[in-house]
């Protein structure tokens, strides 16, 4: 009987011990005191997700862009650099964005960061082109401000 009686409290006390959140680590939203996951947990990169338009200093004043998820959460990708480059990877953390060096075509790199301004659900972004194309290494330096659509 005695063992009942024990087996009995102990399940009521970890049954009534569970806490449902976040437990994903590194999330926005992350709660280290819960238990359960209840599916509520926001991914860093979740912000700066979507469509947005784009005002640039660089090659064309306006235009849009898209900003997508890939199968790693600290990284997106970002579509249409400077109007016509194409897709660039980008690491995000809180609410910085990294471009690191990397290729869009041949003889052309792009680099760059920038930050989320959640204030505006927006982001802006620096950038440098490369273009080596024509032997001659030629340097655009861009900024834009990118708001959600």
């Amino acid at each position: 009987m005695r063992p009942l009686v024990l087996t009995i409290l102990l399940g009521a006390t970890l049954l009534g011990c569970r806490k449902e959140g976040c437990t994903q680590f590194g999330a926005e939203n992350y709660d280290p005191d819960a238990t359960v996951n209840d599916g509520s947990c926001i991914l860093v990169r979740d912000k700066f997700l979507g469509s947005f338009e784009v005002n640039s200093n660089c090659f064309t004043d306006n235009y849009l862009r898209t900003i997508e998820t890939t199968t790693d959460q600290h990284v997106v990708t970002i579509s249409n650099m400077a109007d016509t480059l194409g897709t660039v990877e980008a690491h995000v953390w809180g609410t910085d964005i990294v471009i690191d060096r990397q290729s869009v075509r041949t003889g052309v790199t792009v680099e760059g960061a920038g930050v989320y301004v959640a204030e505006n659900d927006a982001i802006s972004l620096t950038f440098r082109i490369r273009d080596t194309r024509t032997g001659i290494e030629v340097i655009h330096d861009c900024a834009e401000w990118c708001t959600k659509l």
